[in-house]
């Protein structure tokens, strides 16, 4: 091969020079070209990061919030409430818990059915309106939840939700459990407790100090006897209550149905203790079984009922000159009252917006929202003190009135839980009328037991017969 001359090879060096310069600047070669476009590529990717968290009113950190939904879509909630005759009135659902959801969640819609004729469950699932979340009494999850078929462990949403358990008192979750085959099919969200009513122109009558939170049933029963008598052709009763009502939410936990069979439970020695202890106030002379809710007419001194006729009581007689004390409490449980009486939210198996009505239940049981159910004098599920304290502040009537008694005592447990499958009846209204027919018949109490355990077993056969698949 022939070498070229000095200056040819001189010009070709210098011409692929230039050509290797011009790619180079124009960024084909440029090692430092490539490392400057990633680095612009990779702050691109971190900047639209920032945006998309910023934006949209900042989604991901009201998810990450309890009681936020994860979505903010339009959707459209179906919420029945199949208790609570109160809220057959639509503007008190709207003022207990209509406003709080549409505030918090505006892109929702919210529909409301109540039960009545032509609503009840089997009606709406027959016309395929199946609700989102629905509104029962705690103990109903067995006879009405799961037996319709739209029990839901709400659990994964409610971790979603980091919905913190702790903040609602154990024995009312108990409640769900027990009632629903160990299961979270519902939160607790309002309901009552019981306590023992006064009217102060009896006791100042008779000369008779006042009772006082933390008296024992014992105590109760003297008081009661002392009470019962006439006075210028007036007859006073010392001490009503729903016999009905203290069987079923008995302070001593006691079931109607085996734990572990399809038979009653009623015919035992601490059945026989506990309706002897009742059937005591109404042996006392001239203080038959009768309708408690006369207590406004002035001539009851005590009366043991449900929180809530602190309202409808004196709006019945204006002039009653009452007060409340805490529910009795036996002398070996002090502290320990009647079982509770609450209300549920349930969100259905077949809801299609599961994470929504799991947000929306949450929100509801935020103390901002019970706050302000508590100074409406509703009773809330949450141990929260300063949720507690509230209770009837927006209520002038309440002013100067005992009203706190409504969390002097404990919730005593529910009956244990009863194994898996079992056949559910409600068991507490045969004993009730067993009760209310001892004291007309003068029978004594292990025939009543008996009785009402016969007209259990009845009623179990009679729904395992029209039981699927039976």
């Amino acid at each position: 091969m022939i070498p070229l001359p000095p200056i040819v090879r001189t010009g070709l060096i210098r011409r692929r020079a230039a050509i290797k310069f011009n790619r180079m600047a124009e960024g084909e070669l440029s090692p430092w070209r490539r490392r400057n476009d990633l680095i612009k590529r990779i702050a691109a990717v971190a900047l639209l990061g920032v945006l998309a968290t910023g934006c949209g009113g900042g989604t991901k950190k009201e998810a990450d919030q309890p009681g936020t939904a994860d979505k903010t879509e339009p959707v459209t909630l179906l919420f029945y409430t199949a208790q609570n005759g109160n809220y057959a009135k639509e503007e008190n659902f709207e003022s207990d818990i209509g406003q709080f959801i549409k505030a918090k969640f505006p892109h929702m819609k919210l529909e409301h059915i109540h039960t009545a004729k032509g609503s009840e469950y089997q009606d709406l699932i027959g016309a395929g309106k199946i609700p989102d979340i629905v509104l029962d009494s705690s103990s109903n999850v067995t006879s009405a939840i799961i037996r319709n078929g739209l029990q839901h462990d709400m659990s994964a949403q409610l971790q979603k939700q980091k919905f913190d358990l702790n903040r609602i008192d154990p024995a009312l979750l108990q409640v769900v459990r027990n009632y629903g085959d160990g299961k979270l099919n519902g939160l607790p969200f309002l309901g009552s407790n019981y306590l023992m009513f006064y009217n102060k122109d009896v006791f100042d009558k008779f000369g008779v100090p006042y009772p006082r939170d933390g008296m024992t049933w014992d105590e109760t029963y003297e008081l009661a006897k002392k009470l019962t008598r006439a006075d210028g052709g007036v007859q006073y009763n010392g001490f009503q209550a729903d016999p009905g009502l203290l069987l079923k939410y008995n302070p001593r936990s006691l079931g109607f149905l085996d734990a572990k069979e399809d038979k009653p439970e009623v015919a035992t020695e601490a059945w026989k203790e506990y309706v002897s202890h009742v059937k005591r106030f109404y042996d006392i002379p001239n203080n038959p079984v009768s309708n408690v809710d006369n207590f406004p007419k002035g001539q009851y001194a005590l009366a043991v009922h449900v929180a809530e006729k602190v309202i409808g009581w004196p709006q019945a007689n204006p002039n009653l000159n009452w007060d409340v004390v805490a529910a009795p409490v036996f002398k070996d449980a002090p502290g320990v009252g009647l079982q509770s009486n609450f209300y549920s939210l349930f969100v259905t198996g077949q809801s299609k917006h599961k994470d929504e009505a799991a947000a929306v239940i949450a929100h509801l049981l935020s103390d901002e929202v019970q706050t302000q159910l508590s100074k409406k004098g509703l009773i809330t599920p949450l141990v929260s003190k300063e949720v507690q304290k509230a209770f009837g502040d927006n209520m002038p009537e309440l002013k100067g009135k005992n009203v706190q008694a409504v969390y002097a005592n404990k919730y005593a447990p529910p009956p244990p839980a009863r194994a898996n499958g079992l056949t559910f009846v409600d068991g507490s209204s045969k004993m009730r009328a067993a009760f209310v027919d001892m004291m007309k018949t003068n029978e004594d109490v292990n025939t009543v037991l008996r009785k009402a355990e016969e007209a259990i077993k009845q009623d179990i056969a009679a729904a395992k017969a029209n039981q699927p698949n039976k």
